[in-house]
């Protein structure tokens, strides 16, 4: 098991993992986002575009989240969070957060395939990336806050795609019950 957390370490896993529990952000956003875009002391990111490849050019920040208008946000981050940013060490030449290896931009492709071979070899085969991103919007929902105040921290422009989507479905005590009561 050991081997496998060092592979991880290494391929910076925990941190990136960190950064989409803290925020809810696309693997693609997460890995765009620069130093000039963190505020330590106001513990914020602003999220401004995403990891793409460009045919002839390369890995390149799309100076666009997915969703456009409400894509670009600027996010509170949890205090946690905020002290694994600041031990982290400067982006590379793009002063990315998450940079690759070599010091560049980091292929979201293949964030994403060392993310899954990490969680499979710790026996978590049913964890993806995108269930980081699922955790935020749930744990938002089971706390009361409002598929608008979700659909901002992911980035829709729609509450609607939010509550579709992300927010939960089939639970067995929906608060029903206790409105019912005034009928007994």
């Amino acid at each position: 098991m050991a081997q496998h957390d060092d592979k991880a370490r290494e391929r910076d896993l925990p941190d990136l993992v960190d950064m989409l529990l803290a925020t809810g952000l696309r693997v693609g956003e997460a890995l765009a986002v620069t130093w000039d875009a963190v505020d330590l002391s106001a513990g914020t990111v602003e999220v401004r575009g995403t990891v793409i490849r460009v045919k002839g050019q390369g890995l390149i920040i799309k100076p666009a989240p997915k969703t456009r208008a409400a894509g670009f946000r600027t996010l509170v981050l949890p205090s946690w969070a905020v002290e694994m940013l600041r031990l982290r060490p400067p982006g590379g030449p793009d002063q990315t957060v998450f940079c690759s290896v070599l010091g560049g931009l980091r292929d979201r492709d293949n964030a994403i395939g060392d993310l899954r071979n990490a969680l499979n070899a710790a026996g978590f085969t049913w964890v993806t990336s995108h269930t980081f991103r699922r955790t935020v919007a749930t744990l938002m929902d089971q706390n009361g806050l409002s598929p608008r105040a979700a659909a901002d921290q992911l980035g829709h422009s729609h509450p609607s795609l939010t509550q579709d989507v992300y927010y939960g479905r089939r639970i067995a005590n929906t608060g029903a019950a206790d409105v019912l009561e005034v009928f007994g």
